[in-house]
């Protein structure tokens, strides 16, 4: 019967901190420009806001990669991740 108690402890606690996990991540990313296309920048013309756009993202983001003017809707700036 201990056994029992302490297998349904167990299997509780490692599905709690799983989810403490997953939760911690999204809070931890979410003000972060990574990963992410950015309509707010504006319009991302390759040719004109190449460095612009990378600037930015260095900027906002820690991960040092940068971004580039992504061909969609008119050109967005997307961070890498």
């Amino acid at each position: 019967m201990a056994s029992a108690k302490f297998f349904s402890f167990a299997l509780l606690l490692v599905l709690v901190l799983a989810l403490a996990d997953v939760e911690g991540y999204g809070i931890e990313g979410s003000g972060s420009l990574c990963c992410n296309t950015h309509p707010k920048f504006g319009k991302c013309n390759p040719s004109n806001d190449k460095e612009r756009c990378n600037s930015w993202c260095l900027d906002g983001c820690d991960n040092g990669k940068g971004g580039y003017c992504k061909p969609t809707n008119g050109g967005q700036c997307h961070c890498y991740c």
